[in-house]
C-alpha cells in the first residue's frame, strides 16, 4: 500500500515546542491526481516524533496518550486535522498535498492530509479539508483504507480538475492497483454536489 513518494523534510522549530514539516517532493501521490506539495503551508509534527517504540514505553507508559496534528499556514494554526494516539506513532508516517482551484464553485484550495500506518497490516487515512474563497476550512468525511492482502486499492475524493472526475462534482471511488501499482481502474461508488457547507448525493 505504500506510494513511492520521494519527499525532502524541511524542519523549522515551531512556537510551542513541536517541529514543522515543510513536504517539498518531486510528482504527485496519485495517478490522475492534482494534489502536489505545497511550500505555503505544513502540517506539525508529533510530540513523539524521531522516538523509537522501547523508548516510547519508558518516557511514558499511557499508550492512549494523543498528540494532535495541526494544519499550519507558516506560524498560523489553521486546524486540528487529527489526533495521533503514541502507540502508532513510530508506524506513522504523515503527509500533506494541495489541490488548487479544483474546480468547485466557491472553493479555493482542497488539502488531503495523509496519514499512513504501517504496524500491523496498512492502513491509511485520507483527511479532506476544503478551503472555500472566503477563508473558512470545511471538512470532508475522512477516508479509510485497509489493504492486508494481495489486492491493492485506495480510497479516494475525485475533484473536475482530476482525472476520473465530473464537473461540478465530487466524486468518491477507488483506485484499484496491481502489486506493482499499476493502475487497474477507478471504481466510483458516489457522486455529490458541494452546497457550500456539505455534500449532498448527486441523485
Amino acid at each position: 500500500m505504500r506510494f513511492v513518494v520521494f519527499v525532502v523534510m524541511l524542519f523549522l522549530p515551531f512556537i510551542n515546542g513541536s517541529t514543522v514539516v515543510l513536504a517539498q517532493g518531486v510528482g504527485h501521490p496519485h495517478f490522475g491526481s492534482e494534489f502536489y506539495p505545497t511550500d505555503n503551508y505544513s502540517i506539525t509534527e508529533s510530540k513523539w516524533d524521531g522516538i523509537d517504540e522501547e523508548d516510547l514505553t519508558i518516557v511514558n507508559n499511557d499508550l492512549d496518550a494523543q498528540s494532535p496534528i495541526f494544519l499550519l499556514k507558516e506560524k498560523d494554526t489553521l486546524l486540528n486535522v487529527f489526533d495521533l494516539y503514541k502507540e502508532d506513532a513510530p508506524y506513522t508516517n504523515i503527509n500533506l498535498w494541495l489541490n488548487h482551484q479544483p474546480g468547485i464553485e466557491g472553493i479555493k484550495n482542497v488539502f488531503l492530509v495523509e496519514s499512513r500506518f504501517t504496524g500491523c497490516g496498512e492502513l491509511l487515512d485520507s483527511h479532506y479539508i476544503l478551503e472555500t474563497e472566503d477563508g473558512r476550512l470545511l471538512r470532508l468525511p475522512s477516508l479509510e483504507t485497509q489493504n492486508d492482502g494481495n489486492e491493492l486499492y485506495y480510497w479516494q475524493y475525485r475533484f473536475p480538475n482530476e482525472k476520473f472526475g465530473q464537473r461540478n462534482r465530487i466524486v468518491k471511488g477507488y483506485l484499484d492497483l496491481t502489486q506493482a501499482e499499476e493502475l487497474i481502474s477507478f471504481q466510483k461508488e458516489k457522486v455529490y454536489l458541494w452546497d457550500g457547507k456539505k455534500l449532498i448525493p448527486d441523485p
